[in-house]
């Protein structure tokens, strides 16, 4: 039986690519998943644009269901900070996707604004 836990730091290498996630071979020969979500920080559209076949991987353990299915996090190990406030290590020259899409909302927020108030004056 496995002898990894929750929150363990694993290594092994990408057996495979899925539009979803990459499937990686532990050391300890079982196979987890990387979801796209759990690869990077910054948003990922494609797994094969971040990671390969071959390629070898550092992740952490995230959970182990009752089937014994691995989901791995390689984001885990670069990002374990906890979110929120704009102190320490952060990369400011790379907005992450929730600051992309908080700007995108209050832009679109704020153009339908002014086309109401453009057809209100209108009638």
């Amino acid at each position: 039986m496995s002898q990894l836990a929750e929150g363990s730091v694993v290594t092994g290498e990408v057996v495979a690519i899925k539009p979803f996630g990459a499937f990686v071979k532990l050391e300890s020969g079982e196979t987890g998943l990387v979801h796209i979500s759990q690869i990077s920080g910054k948003f990922v559209e494609k797994v094969e644009d971040e990671l390969s076949v071959g390629d070898p991987v550092k992740a952490k353990v995230l959970s182990i269901d009752s089937s014994g299915k691995i989901s791995l996090s390689i984001k885990a190990l670069t990002n374990d900070r906890p979110r929120g406030g704009r102190r320490g290590g952060r990369n400011r020259g790379t907005p992450d996707f929730e600051d992309m899409m908080k700007k995108w909302m209050k832009s679109s927020e704020e153009r339908l604004s002014a086309l109401a108030a453009k057809q209100k004056k209108g009638r």
